[in-house]
Order: structure tokens, then C-alpha cells, then sequence
């Protein structure tokens, strides 16, 4: 009976930690009343920074048709406290929009028969380069260029603090290879490795280093001297100079230049003025696409190759993103952790527009101004086919010490408002978004890796609330002399100490991967993770042990309830630690 009692007890507690679980659906975001804008498109864009100039920094934007350009205009500040101007010679990231040239450098490739899209890209890479590969299915350059090869995310070592060695792109791909959690084209998973996986059969084909090759093959021919590739960006040393004087702003809040060698620089390290960026974009809208020497490959190149679901509505054409504002708009975003730009262009009217800011994260002017152009979305969604459950992003990690990155998940609800299909295509049911795939996952596995990561952070606020009393009472039986004993003192305090420990490391190494430290000065981290979780392991036995041998009447009911909880949050935290790899 009295074991049944603490049984009872214990089935008790751990439903009372069950409650602290939140809900992991988003509510949606209220829809902002809409306004049209007439005019010129200097008159409307400028209308629209009027409605948004209070959280803006900085912004260049460029509007270009198949003749050249028809407006360029510069807003906001490079320097807000100096009161500096955006002008012709600031320079800003591309982010992303840099692996649009990866994709143009193997289309002329392709043109030149040196690339088959459709072959195993290990017929192009030193034997044994790929060690993750998970399935027997190739991977094909087709599979990089939509963002299906299956490569789970990176969150380490992407940017490097400037005046580290700057590896080879070789190097920089073989330091750490994504383990392939997907078999190739079944899911959509951007993947900045991928992209730079292709920028190095492009190095291998061509013999040159990408950074060369795309100075050669796409800045020279289109006259682009105001650009740099290269992580350093010392391909153009003024380029440096003016970036290094940039200042970058987070809404508002100023962030310092907040530069960074991006290692695997072909997915977003090119840096230009607004001028060279229109250049590379108007080339898009011209009716003989300048970087070719046979129009049909710029045709192939714009061609879908890959859809949403079933629908004949185009997702991707050979690494370009279709936009929702017509039947043939493209672009791609890009973002770095200073800035934001965006190259969009309709081929049916044969016009386009850039934007470049230097905010990170900027939406208003990378999203919402693209209606002012193009119009209003035209797509429609099917939300109401959707399997109601919980959904986890394809662009994830689902392997190795970063597992607790990929815990997330999301309803349905999420969704509404957004461009998006289901589809149950592979036996999969999933939502289908512009730039990636949400799966639906198995309930007990997305309530329990929801509970786990909510009981960690709840066992965290435990242990220090459980540290700071057991202070204050030590303090007070000191004063008083007492020498009466507490039952799992000790080891329940051992216990909190611990579990403690393990939440400041696992804390200090989110800090330091968001701050983009090289992973190389935090692995010790790992090991100690699993040398403590050990340790608690076994404290926490000999606790549970020592529980049902005391008898009953030497503590109180509220005693009895916080050793039971020290017991549970003791044993998630262990779980927590080797479940989700925090251990290697």
C-alpha cells in the first residue's frame, strides 16, 4: 500500500508538469488593411516608404524592364546616427540571391554539354566525397537545384568572424557534410550546402575557383565592377572598404557593420551597390538573355522543375522560386545577419525589381512592396485538405547534437494566408510552401519531443528555485542550530545543482551557435553534457532507491512532492541530454 501511495504520487506529479506544456499552434497574424498605390512607379514607391519609413533604415530599390532601367531610387540611411545617406556607392549583402549565379553558372555549363542535370552528381566530385548519403537513389544537379537532395540543416560554423582562415570551398563543404535524412526528390529542404555543393561541380567542371569563374562568366560580360564574391570580399577591395563602413540595423537598433566570412560563400556572400544588382537582374527581362549564347538554354533554365502537388502552378524552375503575383514571376530572397534583398522579374510583361536593405530580416520592402508592382497575389491555397495534426519543417535537423534545433512543430493554423498546397504524394502527407516542405509527423513523437523540450526548460526554473530555497534553509538552520535532517537533502540538491549545470550548457552553446562562433570552441561542451548527464543518471537512481526505503512518517506530503519532482525532472533531463544527441 505504500508503495502504491508514492506510485500514485509520482503518476501525480507528472501530470502536474504536463500542464506547463503551451500550445505549439501560432495564431494567425491580423491582416493589415490593404491600400493601393497609383501612379509612376517613383510615385507609388514613393508612397509606399511614407506608409513604412518609421521602421525603416535603409533601402535601395530598382524597377527595370527588357530596355534598361526605369527608376532607381535610394531611401533611408547607411548610417542613421550620422545621418548618412544611402546613395549610388553603398553596397549591401545579397544574401541568397547569390545562389541565383550558381544556378546561371551551370545552365552555361549545361550549355556547353559539360553538365547533365539528370546524372549522379558523384560522376562530377572526387571519389568519396559524400560520405552522409543515406539512400541508394542518386542525387542529380536537378535534386540541388529545387532543394530536394534530402540534406538535413546546418547551424554551425555558416558565417566566421572576419580574420579566420578562410578555407577552400572544398574544405569548407568536407568540414562538416549534413547527414542525408531524405531520399532524394521527396522533399522540399533549402539548403545552403547544397547550393555550395553545386557552386564546387562548377569549380570541378570549369577548372576554376567559383569566385573566378563568375567574375570571368557573369560580372565581366555585364559590366558589374562594384561587386565582390569571395568570403572576404577582396576580390574588390573597395567594395571592403565601403562594406566595412556599412552599418547594418536590426528594425531600427543599430548592429555595427555586422560582417561575416560566409564559408560556403556561393549560397550568399556577394556584396554590390544597387546599380550592379540591376545589371545582373534586367538581364532576366531582355529578350536575349546576355550570360548564353543560345536563348533556348535561358528558356530550359525558366522551365518548372518542380510543382505544387498535383497543380500545374510552378514551385521552382531550375533553382528560381515562382512568386505568387502572376503566372510568370520569379525571384529569390536573400538574407545575411545584416541584410536583406530581394530580385524578382515578370518574363510576361519583361519587367522586374530589386531591392536591397540593411536590416536583417526586412519585410516590408523584400515582401509586401512586390504587390505595388505586380499586383495582388493571385494564388490560392487549400488549407481545408490539410490533415489536422502537428507538422515538423523538412529544413530541419534530425540527426546528430543539434537535434534539439530541429524539435519543432506547428499546426495547420500556421498556415492560413500563406501560398501553400497538400499533398500525400510518397505516402507522405505534407504542406507545401513556397520554400519548403512540413511534414506531418507522428503524434507521440511530436508530443513527447515538445514535452521533453518544455520539461527541460520547466526542470531549469525548478533547479534554481530548488537551489535558492535549500540556500536561504541552510542559512536559517545554521542561525538556529538545527541539526534535524531533511529526507533526499543531499542528493535532491546534488540533483538540482546538476540539472542546473546542464541548463547553462546547453544555453551556452545555443548562445555561442547564434553568435556564430566556430564550433571547434564549444565541443567540449558536448562531452560534458554527457559526462553530467551520466553522473545525474546514477544520482537520480540511488534517489529512487533510497525513496522507497524511507519510511513514510520521516517527511511530509509537500517533502514527498518535491523529491518526486527533483526524481522526474532528474530523469528528463537525462533523457533530454541523449535523446536529442546533446551528448557527442
Amino acid at each position: 500500500m505504500k508503495i502504491f501511495k508514492k506510485s500514485a504520487a509520482l503518476i501525480f506529479t507528472l501530470l502536474m508538469s504536463l500542464s506547463l506544456l503551451a500550445s505549439c499552434s501560432s495564431a494567425p497574424e491580423k491582416k493589415e488593411e490593404e491600400k493601393t498605390y497609383e501612379g509612376t512607379y517613383e510615385q507609388m514607391i514613393n508612397a509606399f516608404y511614407e506608409d513604412h519609413k518609421d521602421t525603416a533604415a535603409g533601402m535601395m530599390v530598382g524597377v527595370f524592364d527588357k530596355n534598361g532601367t526605369v527608376y532607381e531610387g535610394y531611401y533611408g540611411y547607411s548610417n542613421i546616427a550620422e545621418g548618412i545617406k544611402v546613395d549610388e556607392n553603398t553596397v549591401i549583402d545579397w544574401g541568397s540571391t547569390t545562389k541565383t549565379m550558381v544556378w546561371v553558372s551551370v545552365m552555361q555549363l549545361w550549355e556547353q554539354g559539360k553538365i547533365d542535370l539528370e546524372k549522379d552528381i558523384r560522376e562530377y566530385l572526387p571519389e568519396g566525397f559524400l560520405t552522409n548519403l543515406r539512400y541508394d537513389k542518386p542525387v542529380r544537379m536537378i535534386d540541388l537545384m529545387n532543394h530536394r537532395a534530402g540534406f538535413q540543416e546546418l547551424y554551425t560554423d555558416m558565417f566566421q568572424r572576419p580574420g579566420v582562415t578562410i578555407k577552400s570551398l572544398e574544405d569548407a563543404l568536407k568540414f562538416e557534410e549534413p547527414i542525408q535524412i531524405f531520399e532524394p526528390d521527396t522533399m522540399t529542404a533549402y539548403s545552403n550546402w547544397g547550393v555550395a555543393l553545386a557552386a564546387y561541380i562548377v569549380e570541378r567542371v570549369s577548372g576554376q575557383e567559383f569566385a573566378d569563374y563568375v567574375h570571368e562568366h557573369i560580372f565581366e560580360p555585364l559590366g558589374m565592377k562594384d561587386s565582390a564574391l569571395r568570403p572576404d570580399l577582396m576580390d574588390n577591395k573597395s567594395v571592403r572598404e565601403r562594406r566595412d563602413k556599412l552599418i547594418c540595423y536590426s528594425g531600427t537598433v543599430p548592429v555595427g557593420s555586422a560582417f561575416y566570412y560566409i564559408q560556403l560563400y556561393p549560397a550568399g556572400a556577394c556584396v554590390s551597390t544597387l546599380n550592379d544588382y540591376i545589371k545582373y537582374g534586367s538581364c532576366f527581362v531582355q529578350d536575349k538573355f546576355p550570360l548564353f549564347e543560345k536563348q533556348e538554354t535561358f528558356d530550359v533554365m525558366m522551365s518548372a522543375t518542380s510543382y505544387f502537388a498535383d497543380t500545374k502552378i510552378t514551385r521552382n524552375a531550375h533553382g528560381f522560386w515562382a512568386l505568387p503575383y502572376g503566372e510568370a514571376v520569379y525571384g529569390h530572397g536573400g538574407n545575411t545577419q545584416a541584410c536583406s534583398s530581394y530580385i524578382t522579374f515578370d518574363l510576361k510583361s519583361q519587367r522586374g525589381l530589386v531591392v536591397m536593405t540593411n536590416q536583417a530580416g526586412e519585410h516590408n520592402f523584400n515582401d509586401k512592396m512586390f504587390e505595388v508592382i505586380y499586383g495582388k497575389n493571385v494564388w490560392e491555397s487549400d488549407a481545408d485538405n490539410a490533415k489536422n495534426g502537428l507538422y515538423h519543417p523538412a529544413r530541419t535537423v534530425l540527426k546528430g547534437h543539434f537535434q534539439i534545433m530541429g524539435a519543432s512543430y506547428v499546426t495547420k493554423d500556421l498556415f492560413d494566408g500563406w501560398c501553400w498546397t497538400y499533398n500525400e504524394k510518397n505516402g507522405i502527407p505534407k504542406i507545401e510552401e513556397m520554400y519548403g516542405d512540413y511534414y506531418l509527423a507522428p503524434n507521440a513523437q511530436a508530443i513527447f519531443e515538445i514535452v521533453l523540450i518544455y520539461g527541460w526548460a520547466s526542470s531549469l526554473v525548478f533547479a534554481f528555485i530548488s537551489l535558492g530555497v535549500k540556500g536561504i534553509r541552510a542559512i536559517v538552520r545554521k542561525v538556529k542550530k538545527s541539526t534535524k535532517k531533511i529526507l533526499l537533502g543531499a542528493e535532491s540538491g546534488f540533483m538540482s545543482l546538476i540539472m542546473l549545470l546542464l541548463g547553462v550548457l546547453g544555453l551556452v552553446i545555443m548562445m555561442l551557435v547564434t553568435m556564430w562562433f566556430p564550433k571547434a570552441s564549444y565541443s567540449w561542451a558536448f562531452p560534458a553534457c554527457g559526462i553530467l548527464a551520466v553522473v545525474l543518471g546514477v544520482l537520480t537512481l540511488f534517489s529512487i532507491v533510497k525513496f522507497f526505503k524511507t519510511p513514510a512518517k520521516e517527511s511530509s506530503v509537500i517533502r514527498k512532492i518535491y523529491d518526486i519532482a527533483a526524481i522526474l525532472f532528474s530523469v528528463l533531463n537525462v533523457v533530454f541530454v541523449f535523446y536529442l544527441n546533446l551528448w557527442h
